[in-house]
């Protein structure tokens, strides 16, 4: 039977991560992207059948205290970069386990891929391998055997830097594992798969701009709570701290606005389209 997987996933604050996203998207929903990202790719993690164990990477408070209910330990990023995260958690684990890392930018990647791409792994007892990303100049996912050392090279041109460290590449049917996200194009990419529960509430199907747009379809004046029809399609509610947040004073019948997700996908604030950087 193939040892189970200790998987490591390595993500920078919130704040700072995913900087080619940030140019992408409004600020509000920049952070919250990376946070679904980030949950969504862990999740996949924690249901995959071969992982026995996930390693979070992080200095981020907010996504260590996330992941932790999910189920994954925390590992403290030591500083020093990625390569530096994963060695952390690499040394911490111990070379008796097979070792993989896995990025927390794959939206779309599903347990039994990550299966298949850590069954393909164990079957080169004596090497590492890696997924290279849908470009194929990155690397999504690194893996290690047990007493074969990993070696992390992620960065520019990771997939060449790991080959030439020996890596093997792996090149399965993995669409959801290859498919990383760095641009709001990548995303748009990534949903053609089915993204993650989390990402997709904040990105749904057919989205090519940032954020979700509707019309009032009710608004109660009195309990300052109504309905929105949003452009994909859905009639969903928002409560008053929705409308309060707003600082709008009314909503009328048929007016555009935008919508603002909290994580859990109930609307958290709602604003005129032009209002405040959208």
């Amino acid at each position: 039977m193939t040892d189970r997987w200790y998987v490591v996933v390595p993500v920078k604050p919130l704040p700072v991560a995913k900087s080619r996203l940030r140019a992408d998207v409004p600020a509000w929903l920049h952070h919250q992207l990376v946070r679904a990202l980030v949950l969504d790719s862990v999740e996949a993690v924690l249901a995959c059948p071969l992982v026995a164990a996930t390693v979070v990477v992080t200095a981020d408070a907010e996504l260590a205290e996330a992941v932790t209910r999910l189920g994954a330990r925390v590992c403290p990023d030591p500083g020093g970069g990625l390569n530096a995260a994963v060695t952390a958690a690499a040394e911490q684990i111990g070379p008796a386990h097979p070792v993989a890392v896995l990025t927390g930018d794959l939206p779309a990647v599903r347990p039994e891929e990550i299966a298949a791409a850590l069954h393909a792994a164990a079957t080169s007892p004596d090497a590492a391998s890696f997924v290279p990303d849908a470009a194929g100049t990155g690397t999504t996912m690194l893996a290690a055997p047990p007493g074969v050392p990993l070696p992390p090279r992620f960065g520019v041109d990771s997939a060449a830097a790991h080959a030439a460290a020996g890596a093997r590449r792996l090149t399965g049917d993995w669409p959801g594992l290859r498919r990383d996200v760095d641009t709001a194009a990548d995303l748009v990419a990534a949903t053609g798969y089915g993204l993650g529960r989390r990402t997709r509430r904040l990105w749904p199907v057919g989205a090519t701009v940032p954020g979700m747009q509707g019309t009032v379809a009710e608004f109660d004046p009195d309990t300052q709570t109504g309905a929105l029809l949003l452009d994909d399609g859905r009639r969903q509610r928002f409560e008053a701290a929705a409308f309060a947040a707003s600082g709008l004073r009314l909503l009328r019948l048929g007016q555009r606005v935008q919508v603002e997700y909290a994580p859990d996908g109930t609307i958290q604030r709602i604003a005129v389209p032009t209002m405040r950087g959208y």
